[in-house]
């Protein structure tokens, strides 16, 4: 099978960027805040440096961890049609994560997020099949802190049958949303067997395990919940402003994570992750849509593959370039190299303003170009049938290829035009007023959310949840 895919590494500079980052972990090492997880890896194998402030991570710990670390995860929901089996040869996409404002596209109007405002994301999601899975694309900002990633776990669990991609800031957050989810599920060993929530836990650039942040990634794999080990440098701030430079301290980040997972819980579900992007060094700001954003994933993409891991790097969504769009058409060539970068799972979707916010219009114009714009990374054959031979050396004879069965039976599967007019980048042009897709998008937003907001979980399921949560002081 042929898929179309990005690829800019050469198999030399993917073992380059290998063995350097095997260098950076033994002579540089991490910053680990974390006493406990010191002391973990530290029982492991692992070192102090010289000056007793960074811990050493010898070659045969990330060895360990690479043989420990499962090959293929379950990102299960709530029921077999929804679950994710990863790597595959389909990009799982999902809503972006975690902006602090909603943002109406067509009114112009901003607020602070609320957790009604993740209730609606989550039921949007639920009602869109071109998204896979559910991220949290806003924070409830009118919760207490202590309360906050709970309740949030709680509402997209009650809200969203497809599998929640959450995370948390301690050790007795990350319990708090294991034991949310065993209650869905009917216990924690399903929870392990059929894990509905996986944890994004970010590493702090450069090369530092923030205390709960690594606190709850140990508690989330000691529970069998897939982490997400989401380095989010910016290439020249937080990393090397060299695209190979930047790609080389992700992949060590990423390494290093794997072996605190797979320490504290040999052959627990972990997934290689980044979110690196190069910084707009005029602002200091991240830089979602620099051209060479797609070109850092597609690396970091690579080096995962490299090592047979899960792998989660795409950034999808067109953020506000949706304003001046008339139709979908226009929006997928913004959204074409996106989906070709080597990723089982990417997100952004609905996000705005380098992901600090989300528009909910903006979630439906992602979802329509993105069911256009991913049929470039689908696969197409290359057997001898599909290449065709003998229609070649009957075309040859009469001119013509348009009448042959092998035409009539493959056109379909093999342009999309027919199907999909969207699926054009140059040509064809439709006239509509700028905008129009946004105005279409508010219109499908309030008809979903028009409708009463419904649990999909059984009323004692969700008692018993709030009871849990009522009982934290």
């Amino acid at each position: 099978m042929a898929r179309g895919r990005l690829s800019i590494l050469f198999p030399e500079e993917i073992e380059r960027i290998h063995t350097i980052s095997i260098r950076i972990l033994e002579k540089i090492g991490i910053v680990v805040k974390s006493e406990i997880v010191s002391k973990m890896l530290l029982d492991a194998g692992a070192v102090w440096s010289p000056n007793g402030k960074r811990l050493l991570l010898p070659e045969h710990m990330v060895k360990s961890a690479l043989a420990n670390a499962p090959k293929s995860i379950l990102l299960a929901g709530r029921n077999d049609a929804k679950d994710m089996r990863i790597p595959s040869s389909k990009l799982y996409a999902s809503t972006g994560g975690e902006g602090v404002y909603v943002k109406d596209l067509v009114r112009g109007t901003t607020r602070p997020s609320t957790l009604s405002d993740l209730r609606d994301v989550a039921r949007i999601v639920e009602s869109l099949p071109q998204i896979d899975y559910l991220w949290g694309l806003v924070g409830a900002l009118d919760v207490p802190d202590k309360l906050k990633t709970t309740m949030e776990t709680k509402t997209a669990l009650q809200y969203c049958n497809k599998h929640w991609q959450g995370g948390s800031l301690s050790a007795e957050e990350a319990k708090r949303d294991i034991d949310l989810a065993a209650i869905v599920v009917g216990g924690h060993k399903e929870l392990a067997r059929r894990p509905i929530i996986s944890a994004v836990e970010c590493p702090l650039s450069p090369l530092t395990f923030e205390k709960g942040l690594v606190e709850a990634q140990v508690t989330y794999a000691k529970a069998g919940v897939p982490v997400v080990a989401m380095v989010a440098n910016m290439a020249g701030l937080t990393s090397p402003v060299t695209l190979s430079g930047t790609v080389t301290q992700t992949n060590a980040e990423n390494l290093a994570s794997l072996v605190i997972s797979q320490t504290a819980k040999p052959g627990s579900p972990w997934i290689y992750s980044s979110d690196s992007v190069p910084a707009d060094l005029r602002t200091g700001s991240i830089d979602y849509g620099a051209f060479e954003a797609p070109l850092m994933r597609a690396a970091s993409g690579e080096m995962g593959r490299y090592y047979g891991l899960p792998v989660m790097c795409a950034g999808l969504g067109i953020e506000e370039s949706s304003l001046s769009l008339s139709s979908v058409r226009e929006g997928v060539p913004i959204m074409l190299s996106q989906a070709l970068v080597p990723s089982d799972l990417g997100s952004g979707f609905g996000g705005i303003d380098q992901a600090s916010g989300a528009s909910f219009e903006q979630i439906l114009v992602d979802a329509w170009i993105w069911e256009v714009a991913r049929e470039i990374a689908r696969e197409f054959d290359t057997d001898e049938d599909a290449i065709a031979f003998d229609t070649i050396r009957e075309a040859s004879e009469d001119m013509s290829f348009l009448t042959k069965k092998h035409t009539i039976t493959r056109f379909r599967k093999e342009s999309l035009v027919t199907s999909k007019p969207a699926a054009v980048i140059t040509g064809r042009q439709e006239k509509a007023e700028r905008g129009t897709l946004v105005r279409e998008a508010q219109k499908e937003v309030e008809r979903i959310l028009a409708k009463e907001p419904t649990m999909v979980v059984p009323k004692d399921i969700a008692k018993e949840m709030d009871e849990y949560v009522s009982k934290i002081k």
